[in-house]
């Protein structure tokens, strides 16, 4: 029982830190767009990136522990250095794919982590995964 617990919990840790990364990641690069129709689907991307936080922060009772300030820093400092020079809608989409399969992969790696998790964190998990 204590070990579903501790998955549970650390699963829906793993939704609330990958859904922070994309919505942050989402919030930094949408006004380095110029392009409306890009600019929509991050900002349809984003929202539900946003949805999904909420729903791991409630599942959780809010105990869910987000991304450390170091991680935020250093994903805008990366964000930063590679739109210096380069802020076409290209590059914007290459970082955001890159971003996507980091983010599948750290979905797989948590699932396979917590195999005790309840059902309904395994089903937010997989709702990520499927976004990302």
């Amino acid at each position: 029982m204590e070990n579903q617990k501790n998955d549970n919990l650390n699963l829906l840790e793993a939704v609330v830190q990958n859904t922070e990364m994309g919505k942050n990641t989402l919030e930094q690069i949408v006004p380095m767009t110029e392009d409306p129709a890009f600019r929509a689907e991050l900002l349809r991307e984003r929202n539900l990136y946003r949805e999904l936080n909420q729903e791991a922060h409630t599942a959780c009772g809010g105990t869910a522990q987000g991304q450390s300030i170091m991680a935020k820093l250093n994903t805008k400092m990366g964000i930063g250095m590679k739109t210096l020079t380069d802020r076409s809608t290209r590059n914007l989409a290459e970082m955001l794919s890159e971003g996507s399969s980091q983010g599948v992969m750290d979905c797989i790696k948590s699932q396979k982590d917590y195999p005790d998790a309840a059902p309904g964190s395994k089903r937010l998990m997989q709702k990520l995964q499927d976004l990302e």
